[in-house]
């Protein structure tokens, strides 16, 4: 919680990619897993912290060689459930690259919730996770971690551990 000076409230946590983020949507709205491994705050949750205040995102994730990004975002709002808990992200800084801002304005999906773009298929039953996608993924953090998968696509791949946290701006 001292992290770029602290206040945070840890909305994701991802240690190994084994709690598993192929859920379905109540699980994904109200929440699941342990803070101290594997975690989702909950959409339904997110979106009444966001909604009371400007908040930012801040993203840290490791690499299997022990290497530590970030990304910030000053702006960071989670829609309501009436609008499929809608991602709004922007100004973003840092080292690790702006790959979340290509999912600005998409709704959330799920196993059993098809809300995203790519008609073709259910994108959280393609990459094996619940996210904001659209045409599945540029970056993705409920996906698996390790070898097999990118889940942050550019210059960091192999996760080993990533957090996502947010505070009032």
């Amino acid at each position: 919680m001292t992290t770029d000076g602290g206040g945070w409230t840890v909305i994701h946590k991802r240690l190994n990619g084994t709690g598993g983020y192929n859920r379905k949507w109540a699980e994904c709205e109200n929440g699941f897993g342990d803070i101290r491994k594997e975690f989702w705050f909950g959409n339904k949750f997110t979106h009444i912290l966001t909604s009371s205040g400007k908040y930012e995102l801040r993203v840290d994730i490791i690499d299997k060689k022990n290497k530590k990004w970030y990304a910030v975002y000053k702006t960071f709002v989670v829609g309501d459930a009436k609008s499929k808990y809608k991602l709004t992200v922007g100004d973003y800084s840092g080292n690790a690259g702006d790959k979340l801002t290509y999912h600005n304005g998409m709704k959330f999906t799920t196993v059993d919730q098809d809300n995203d773009p790519y008609s073709s298929s259910n994108c959280a039953q393609l990459q094996n996770g619940s996210w904001w996608y659209k045409k599945c993924s540029n970056c993705d953090l409920s996906r698996g971690h390790g070898n097999r998968y990118k889940p942050y696509r550019g210059h960091v791949q192999d996760l080993v551990e990533s957090v996502m946290m947010i505070r009032k701006a």
